[in-house]
C-alpha cells in the first residue's frame, strides 16, 4: 500500500500545482499555535514545507503557552482574510474558533460541518479527504455508491464527517466506537474499514481478509515506534492495509494544501 499512497500523494500535488497555475488562484494560510507541543511541531513543519516548496504564503502565528487567551484566539479568527487554522491540540481549555466556512481550511467549524451534512460542503476535514481520496484510488470513483464500509471511531474531526461523507456518497456505512461490542463484529464482511480511535490495537491485521482495503488512520508511539491503531500479528496479511507513518498522514497534510486552493477558488 505505501507504494500506491505514494503514487496517490504525487498524482494530487502535481494536480493541485497545474490547478494553482492554471487559475492563478491567490492561495495562502495562516497557522496558530499555542505552546510547544511536539508533535505540533512536526505536523506544522511539514505544511511550511509544502507550501514553501511551492512558493506560496504560510504564516506561521506562535503563541505562548502561559498568557495566551480565548479571545486572542478568537481576534485572530475574527480578522481572518484567507484561509487559518489552529493547530490540534491547543493548551489550557483554549478551543479553536468557529470559522466562517470560506476561511475554514480543515472544515471542522459548525457552518462547513453543516454545509457537509446538507451535502453541499466547500471542503471535507483533511483526514477525512485523505480517506476518500486512498477509497476513490484502490476501489474507483464510482464504487461508493453501495460500498461497505465500517468507520471505527466518532471523533467530529474524523468519525463522524467521515461516516456522513460516506452516507452522502451512497455508502451502506455502519459506525462504531469503544462503546461497541468488537469482539462481535465479523470485520471480514465489509469492503472497507477506517479504523480511527487514536488508540493501538483497537483492532488486529489476522481480523480482516484478501480483497479488503483497510484504512489505519491512528499514529500513536509505542516504545519509540510509530505505529497505528492496528496491531499487525501477521505482517503478511493479504488485506491492503494502509502504512503508519507514510500513510493517511502524508495524505492529510497534503490536503491543507487542496483544502486552501478549493477556498481559493470560490
Amino acid at each position: 500500500m505505501k507504494a500506491a499512497i505514494n503514487t496517490l500523494y504525487e498524482q494530487k500535488l502535481a494536480e493541485l500545482k497545474a490547478q494553482i497555475e492554471a487559475d492563478k488562484l491567490p492561495v495562502a494560510l495562516t497557522i496558530v499555535t499555542v505552546g510547544d507541543d511536539p508533535a505540533s511541531k512536526v505536523y506544522v513543519r511539514n505544511k511550511l514545507r509544502l507550501f514553501e516548496e511551492l512558493g506560496l504564503p504560510c504564516h506561521h502565528i506562535v503563541m505562548p503557552e502561559v498568557g495566551t487567551m480565548q479571545s486572542d484566539l478568537d481576534v485572530l479568527a475574527a480578522n481572518a482574510t484567507h484561509p487559518i487554522l489552529f493547530q490540534l491540540p491547543l493548551p489550557n481549555g483554549l478551543v479553536a474558533p468557529d470559522l466562517p466556512a470560506k476561511v475554514d481550511v480543515d472544515g471542522f467549524g459548525s457552518e462547513a460541518l453543516g454545509l457537509l451534512v446538507l451535502g453541499h460542503a466547500p471542503v471535507l476535514p483533511c483526514t477525512v479527504q485523505a480517506a476518500i481520496d486512498i477509497i476513490e484510488s484502490h476501489c474507483g470513483e464510482n464504487a461508493f455508491s453501495g460500498l461497505k464500509v465500517a468507520v471505527v471511531g466518532r471523533s467530529n474531526i474524523v468519525g463522524k464527517p467521515l461516516v456522513i461523507e460516506l452516507i452522502n456518497r451512497q455508502s451502506t456505512v455502519s459506525s462504531f466506537n469503544s462503546r461497541s461490542d468488537m469482539a462481535a463484529v465479523d470485520w471480514s464482511s465489509f469492503d472497507v474499514v477506517v479504523v480511527a480511535t487514536g488508540y493501538h490495537g483497537t483492532l488486529n491485521s489476522d481480523q480482516f481478509v484478501e480483497g479488503q482495503l483497510i484504512i489505519d488512520v491512528g499514529i500513536n508511539r509505542i516504545e519509540g515506534k510509530l505505529v497505528g491503531d492496528i496491531h499487525h500479528h501477521n505482517e503478511q496479511t493479504t488485506a491492503a492495509i494502509t502504512p503508519v507513518p507514510g500513510g493517511v498522514g502524508r495524505l492529510t497534510c497534503l490536503n491543507v494544501l487542496g483544502n486552501a486552493v478549493k477556498l481559493a477558488a470560490l
